[in-house]
């Protein structure tokens, strides 16, 4: 029990207290010995213990309310999750593609749109830039050139770039480092694609 959730407590009882018409006062003794009245205190402290003991709910405070509520949605999120993945394939798939031994907590105000785009980048499916490359040619967003794959004519031969190449280390005298990279550019992207979803 926090000082809070029993100050708040006290508190309330004696608001309650108060709206039956009682008086309530307070009065701090310190427990040192030697000091007029303490036992007087201590007497009455023993003489309390003798009596039947009241029980008094102490309602938790509001910061221990929403941390019990969190901690309790977490764990229903994970139990439904849990039954999800046996007994649904798609679910099956989506923690095998992920990785992921627990759900996905949603980033909170954010609209619908911003959700599925959110889940959908989650579960690694390809950006529509990325599905367009290689399928059809595109003008180049730094020159007029048509390109299939805009990222690879972007770094190896598009005009915007020409000064950056000739900076970086001869480029032109390596043709075979330029020629593995326009070969092994496009399975990256194919690499980069994740397995389709299980049929419904």
């Amino acid at each position: 029990m926090d000082n809070v959730q029993l100050t708040t407590a006290i508190l309330g009882h004696i608001q309650g207290l108060a709206t039956q018409g009682r008086r309530v006062r307070f009065n701090w003794v310190p427990s040192h010995v030697g000091l007029r009245g303490n036992e007087a205190a201590d007497e009455a402290a023993r003489e309390a213990t003798r009596h039947p003991a009241v029980a008094l709910t102490v309602l938790p405070s509001i910061h221990r309310a929403k941390v019990l509520a969190r901690r309790a949605a977490v764990c229903a999120a994970g139990q439904q999750y849990r039954q999800l993945v046996q007994t649904l394939r798609q679910a099956a798939w989506h923690k095998q593609v992920t990785n992921n031994n627990e759900p996905s907590r949603p980033a909170q105000q954010m609209s619908r749109a911003e959700e599925v785009v959110l889940h959908r980048l989650r579960l690694g499916y390809g950006t529509l830039e990325e599905l367009r490359d290689g399928f059809e040619e595109r003008p180049c967003e730094h020159c007029p050139h048509m390109a299939t794959h805009p990222l690879t004519h972007y770094l190896l031969s598009c005009p915007a770039t020409e000064r950056l190449r000739q900076r970086v280390a001869h480029w032109r005298t390596r043709p075979p480092l330029c020629g593995s990279f326009r070969k092994i550019c496009p399975f990256c992207w194919r690499w980069r694609v994740p397995p389709p979803p299980p049929p419904r």
